[in-house]
């Protein structure tokens, strides 16, 4: 299996205005979907509030998240890697798994 290089292949594909119509018209369509389903629920926006403060919670907190679950995997013999940028991570994926390069 060849790589793919999504961003090319991503600019290659709105180079085509079809395509640019399909995916706006699935966008909307996706959304009126979604629409739909939520009033359905009368606690919906009780609901989207309370997963937007988790949400911002779990961001506020992630190193210590993160530091919590690379504990937990240590300690069931997984080897933790850190990367601080997308080549320092490719670069550890290439290293783990020589067949993905």
């Amino acid at each position: 299996m060849s790589r793919i290089d999504h961003a090319k292949a991503a600019g290659e594909f709105i180079r085509k205005t079809e395509h640019v119509a399909f995916h706006d018209r699935r966008l909307w369509d996706l959304r009126e979907k979604r629409d739909a389903q939520t009033h359905g629920i009368a606690e919906w926006e009780t609901l989207r509030e309370l997963a937007s403060g988790i949400k911002e919670h779990t961001l506020s907190h992630l190193s210590e998240y993160l530091e919590q679950f690379a504990a937990v995997a240590k300690a069931n013999g997984v080897v933790v890697h850190w990367a601080s940028t997308a080549e320092e991570h490719n670069a550890l994926v290439h290293q783990t798994c020589p067949s993905a390069a």
